[in-house]
């Protein structure tokens, strides 16, 4: 299956199941029926954390910002609790940003693998990597989490220093059976193409890793069926930091969504859910993200900052979305 998304009115060229040989053209309005129907309703049916509950593993004496733009904008796009993970130095810091985030420094805990997996029972999706660090201790305690994820079936998104992780234990993510995204930048996507032998030998390792490669045109590849989409509207050319820790966020929060109510993605041509759920979750994203830069940068210009962006993520919603 190929998506290729082009530009604004000329989403999707095609919409390919190789393995069917059949071809089925779909527009851009056709593509976001597919995520609104897994949008849940704000109806007063839902009970909190319903809507998602999702964890952020990431944090360190340097980096506090990262977990909290990616722990803020799931709890901006929808997502009812966001816990984050960190190292104790990052603990206060991260607190100070946002009362709403829950924090646990445990990381650098001697009891973090035990501390933390009691937490991760009651997830929905777990992302890894934002403000991480590279202190070889916490990767210790990451390798054996993300095994812990494995076991637990728990969706998985790996960013920043997780995909550092990834390029040295590439094995972490060998038999993971639950959806796992990678969102690398330019210089991360050369690093696992490197480790990996290109997409071709990414798709070889794990059929049910898919990728998100991001830079002035997102990208997005699945590898089974074959999957691929790429965009390029709205944004900017403002590249501060703190923009992909949205996105992760962000598509922690959709994944959920997708995952949840993937039996109303109503396809004519039989696909895994669970794929599709992965695409249709970073499309939504990516289409967010960009549409806060733009609306930010609109009024910022060069001083634009990540914080300025957060403030736009209702807006963007609505204005995409429609609730």
């Amino acid at each position: 299956m190929m998506l290729y998304l082009l530009k604004r009115n000329i989403v999707m060229k095609r919409f390919y199941f190789s393995q069917f040989s059949k071809y089925s053209i779909m527009d851009r309005n056709q593509i976001f029926n597919l995520f609104l129907s897994s949008i849940p309703p704000l109806d007063g049916t839902h009970h909190k954390g319903q809507a998602g509950r999702i964890g952020i593993v990431g944090g360190s004496l340097e980096y506090t910002g990262a977990p909290y733009f990616s722990g803020i904008a799931a709890l901006k796009v929808g997502a009812d609790l966001v816990h984050i993970f960190c190292s104790t130095p990052a603990a206060t810091v991260i607190k100070s940003y946002s009362p709403e985030l829950i924090v646990h420094p445990l990381l650098d805990k001697f009891d973090a693998i035990k501390d933390i997996s009691t937490w991760f029972e009651r997830l929905h999706v777990i992302v890894i990597g934002p403000g991480l660090g590279r202190d070889p201790k916490i990767f210790e305690v990451v390798s054996e989490l993300i095994k812990l994820i494995n076991e637990k079936q728990i969706p998985l998104i790996i960013d920043a220093d997780g995909l550092f992780l990834i390029t040295e234990k590439p094995e972490l993510i060998r038999n993971f059976t639950s959806p796992v995204i990678l969102t690398p930048n330019k210089i991360e996507f050369e690093r696992l193409s490197c480790k990996f032998n290109g997409l071709i030998g990414l798709k070889e390792w794990n059929k049910n890793v898919t990728l998100l490669r991001k830079g002035e045109i997102d990208e997005f590849y699945c590898f089974h069926p074959d999957l691929e989409w790429k965009i390029k509207e709205a944004g900017s050319g403002r590249r501060c930091g703190g923009q992909g820790d949205l996105l992760s966020g962000s598509i922690a929060t959709f994944l959920h969504w997708t995952i949840a109510y993937r039996k109303k993605i109503d396809v004519e041509i039989p696909v895994d859910k669970m794929l599709l759920a992965s695409s249709l979750s970073c499309f939504a994203a990516s289409s967010l993200i960009r549409t806060c830069n733009a609306k930010a940068f609109q009024i910022k210009g060069r001083s634009m900052l990540a914080t300025d962006m957060v403030e736009y993520i209702h807006e963007a919603f609505t204005e995409l979305y429609g609730q």
